[in-house]
C-alpha cells in the first residue's frame, strides 16, 4: 500500500471516528435535554431556555474540543508515518544500483585536506574499498579506509584530525526531515481545511 493510500485511509478513518464522537456527544446532549425537561417541566419557560442555552454552549465546546483533539491525533499519526517512511527510504537508498554514485558525490564534495579517514557501515565493506576511495583522492586530499565502521544504514563519515563530516544517509535525511514533513502535511489537508 502506498504512503498516499495509507494517509488517505488514516484521514478517512479519522473523519469517521470524529463523526462518531460528535454523534455520541449529540446523543448525550439529547439525553441530557430529555432528563432536564422531565425534571423541570413545572418550572417557568425562561428556566428551560437558560438550561437549553447552557447545554448548547457545552455542545459547541465539545464539538470544538473533539475537532481539535482529532486534528492533533491525526497530525501525530501522520508524523509517525512520515518518520517511518523516511527511515524505510534511507534503508532502500543504500541498496539502489547507483548508490556508489551517491557516495562518489559525497567524496567529491569533501573540503577536508590531507589524509581523510572514511568510515563506512559494515554492509558497504564489499562495495566501498580502499581502491574505490583512491579514485576520488587528489594531490591535496587522500581518502583512507578506516578500520572502524559506523552503525548507520549507509553513507560515510569523513574524518581529518579533530574535524568530522557526517554524511550518513540518516544524517542527510535528518537535516531535511522537517521540510519533508511540512511538504507532506501541506499536500494532505485536515478535514475541514481549505486546500
Amino acid at each position: 500500500m502506498s504512503l498516499q493510500a495509507i494517509l488517505a485511509k488514516i484521514e478517512n478513518d479519522g473523519k469517521i471516528r470524529a463523526e462518531q464522537i460528535i454523534q455520541s456527544a449529540r446523543d448525550e446532549e439529547k439525553e441530557s435535554l430529555h432528563q432536564v425537561n422531565s425534571r423541570i417541566k413545572e418550572r417557568r419557560h425562561r428556566d428551560v431556555e437558560r438550561i437549553r442555552n447552557r447545554i448548547q454552549a457545552h455542545s459547541r465546546q465539545m464539538d470544538s474540543h473533539v475537532r481539535r483533539e482529532m486534528e492533533k491525533a491525526l497530525l501525530s499519526h501522520r508524523r509517525k508515518l512520515v518518520d517511518r517512511a523516511i527511515k524505510d527510504s534511507v534503508k532502500k537508498i543504500a541498496s539502489v544500483p547507483d548508490y556508489l554514485e551517491l557516495i562518489g558525490v559525497l567524496l567529491e564534495g569533501c573540503d577536508l585536506q590531507g589524509e581523510v579517514e572514511v568510515l563506512i557501515c559494515a554492509q558497504d565493506s564489499n562495495r566501498i574499498t580502499a581502491d574505490y576511495l583512491k579514485k576520488f583522492s587528489s594531490a591535496d586530499r587522500q581518502f583512507v579506509l578506516s578500520s572502524d565502521n559506523h552503525a548507520d544504514y549507509g553513507g560515510i563519515i569523513m574524518r581529518s584530525g579533530d574535524i568530522s563530516l557526517n554524511a550518513t544517509l540518516s544524517m542527510i535525511a535528518e537535516l531535511n526531515h522537517e521540510s519533508m514533513v511540512m511538504e507532506l502535511s501541506r499536500l494532505l489537508p485536515l478535514e475541514g481545511q481549505e486546500e
